[in-house]
């Protein structure tokens, strides 16, 4: 599980294990699936451990790894769109930002749904580290998306 990707196209590393962790019982359509193949097999792992952050709660912290399991599941389960990229961004065990990408498709309303983002990652910094140490994060939700076919980042 410490296994970790790297995506050249942003210079960021992310978790082998998201692009994993999100599929349920419904599995991706075809170019989906296609899209998932082909990012997995160009990129290289390396190993990184897990960054703990600080909760409201005194003396508990919470695994970056788990927020950004729950946040590509819940992402997932509520809007149907796959987490290629998640990254909690912070010094230390604080956190004051947090960069998803996810795969659009030519149909989507792409301001509507990174709103809709938003709101789903608001709520799972909320429930896991609290509303006082998700504040600065809350604040700083940046939404990317790729296109479906090219793998290109949308701007």
């Amino acid at each position: 599980m410490n296994d970790v990707r790297y995506d050249e196209s942003t210079d960021d590393p992310t978790d082998a294990w998201l692009v994993d962790a999100i599929r349920d019982d419904r599995e991706p359509d075809s170019d989906v699936e296609r899209l998932i193949t082909s990012i997995s097999s160009g990129l290289s792992r390396i190993r990184r451990p897990a960054r703990m952050l600080a909760a409201d709660e005194r003396g508990v912290s919470v695994s970056d790894r788990i927020v950004k399991e729950l946040i590509a599941v819940r992402i997932r389960r509520a809007l149907g769109r796959l987490v290629v990229f998640a990254s909690i961004d912070g010094p230390e065990d604080e956190v004051d930002g947090v960069r998803i990408g996810l795969i659009a498709r030519y149909t989507d309303s792409l301001i509507a749904q990174s709103d809709q983002v938003r709101d789903v990652v608001e709520d799972v910094l909320t429930s896991t580290i609290g509303v006082h140490a998700s504040a600065a994060a809350r604040t700083n939700i940046s939404v990317r998306w790729q296109d479906l076919y090219t793998r290109e980042w949308l701007d």
